[in-house]
């Protein structure tokens, strides 16, 4: 008897989130200015199914609310739609269910954002735009080119119309040289950064919004942790230093690839040790100096847009490797 009151509440319950899931998708669809918002909501149903039940009931739902939304919209988007909702909602649910802790569940949604990002990516270029991946980044490159070129010579006519020299715009020119420089090779090596970075945003988003609302259901989600407290552990450190040097000596061997994985490992390492050294820095303005908010959030925005922004580079390295504030749980020594 009670197999088969679970059963019905269960069947009940995913029905109900199906019919949930599907009209946040059409809203979405319908609505562009919403579809960040539902991006972030999307998960949570899914997450309480998979709190409550298993992944039959949970995946099940997902293809009932799957086909619901394709009688509106087509089956494609419909599954494009459903990519990150199925992948977030379950790593989130599943790091609820087993009581994750908060920079554990935000490293898993970070790890679970990325991989949604690539493929819908992936999939929007393969069956919605159908176009080669090469060939969009290329005609991408072009139009930012052209656009940015414009966006030059349209400044550069407004300066000499009110009478500045040709030589006072030497700073334009210079800017023209920078833009020429664009290729492809570029902005392929800047892909994997872009992506870190939105995930990261978007994990950081999703965590708080099903925070606010699991609590309400009784489920217990930790406070997510402060931004001083972010931390580089000596092993990612490590992985990012190793992918730098592989991609160093594939491309002095002129090895396929060697170029692109030496150059999206920089700027992957880079990003990510200025990211820890702003929260290192934030934590030693904020704890240690004890100044307000506002003031260290001037100080780190001043620093950032100014020539001294690298020496969060090379605190967020320092940090990483003595681990000043003993936040690293595989730090090498400890004390």
């Amino acid at each position: 008897m009670e197999n088969k009151n679970y059963s019905t509440k269960a069947i009940v319950e995913a029905a109900l989130m199906s019919v949930i899931i599907s009209v946040i998708m059409i809203l979405t669809g319908y609505l562009p200015m919403l579809s960040f918002i539902g991006t972030l909501i999307l998960p949570i149903p899914v997450a309480i199914l998979y709190i409550r039940y298993n992944n039959k009931v949970t995946l099940t739902a997902i293809f009932v609310s799957l086909i619901l939304t394709s009688i509106v919209f087509n089956p494609i988007r419909a599954i494009y739609a459903t990519i990150p909702c199925i992948i977030i909602g379950i790593v989130l649910g599943y790091c609820v269910k087993k009581s994750k802790s908060s920079s554990t569940t935000l490293f898993f949604l970070i790890i679970a954002c990325s991989i949604s990002n690539i493929l819908t990516i992936v999939f929007s270029l393969s069956f919605i735009a159908k176009i080669n991946f090469m060939d969009f980044i290329t005609r991408f490159v072009g139009l930012m080119k052209q656009s940015m070129k414009s966006s030059i010579d349209a400044a550069k006519n407004v300066y000499l119309q009110k009478g500045i020299t040709p030589d006072q715009l030497n700073f334009l020119d210079k800017n023209y040289q920078m833009i020429n420089k664009w290729d492809v090779a570029l902005f392929l090596s800047m892909i994997p950064v872009g992506i870190f970075i939105f995930s990261l945003v978007t994990a950081y988003l999703d965590y708080i919004v099903a925070r606010a609302i699991l609590n309400k259901l009784d489920y217990k989600m930790e406070k997510v942790l402060p931004f001083s407290k972010f931390c580089v552990s000596n092993i990612v450190g490590a992985v990012l230093i190793g992918m730098v040097c592989i991609g160093i000596i594939l491309a002095s061997k002129k090895i396929t690839g060697g170029n692109f994985l030496r150059d999206s490992s920089q700027l992957l390492m880079q990003c990510i040790f200025i990211i820890n050294g702003l929260a290192a820095s934030t934590y030693f303005l904020r704890v240690k100096r004890k100044l307000s908010k506002p003031i260290v959030i001037l100080i780190l925005g001043i620093t950032m847009i100014s020539p001294l922004f690298n020496i969060y580079f090379s605190i967020g390295i320092m940090e990483m490797a003595f681990d000043f504030r003993k936040l690293d749980p595989y730090r090498i020594s400890r004390k």
